[in-house]
């Protein structure tokens, strides 16, 4: 008799270990993880093709691209990026291809440049339409020096 017990005790709890197994997440090969805060920014952000820094009065390296997380782009320079310290220095977008002179309406600054090297990025005005303009530069604006331009992605 205690056989018995212990026969459908077994069996209860091997149908019950299936059961959750069958329930639980590791039991459904169907089950996908949960999604990740990073992988939601990640998906919520579009990243352009990138264009990379072409050195004029000084050298400059490295890539930008624009980037859109929600509703507002950014312009990004890269980890690579590098250049010379300089007493007035912007990141601007300018209308030329090959940018020489900075009338009022031929560009539009983006801001100072936060450091020399490495990793920024720098807000674009909502109303700005990025097609009126062909590169995103490094200007020092005390002497109207060209440090460095790179194409537009």
């Amino acid at each position: 008799m205690s056989t018995q017990i212990w026969q459908r005790g077994g069996t209860a709890a091997a149908i019950a270990i299936t059961t959750l197994l069958a329930l639980s997440p590791l039991g459904c090969s169907a089950a996908k993880p949960p999604v990740q805060a990073s992988e939601v920014a990640q998906n919520s952000m579009m990243k352009k093709s990138t264009g990379a820094f072409v050195s004029v009065e000084h050298s400059t390296t490295g890539n930008i691209s624009i980037v859109t997380e929600g509703k507002q782009r950014y312009l990004v320079l890269d980890q690579g990026f590098t250049t010379s310290e300089g007493p007035d220095l912007f990141v601007i977008l300018h209308q030329s291809a090959k940018p020489k002179s900075y009338g009022k309406n031929s560009y539009v600054s983006l801001g100072k440049l936060q450091k020399i090297t490495g990793t920024q990025r720098y807000a674009i005005p909502a109303n700005l339409n990025l097609k009126s303009f062909k590169t995103a530069v490094i200007w020092c604006r005390q002497f109207s020096a060209t440090f460095a331009y790179a194409p537009l992605p």
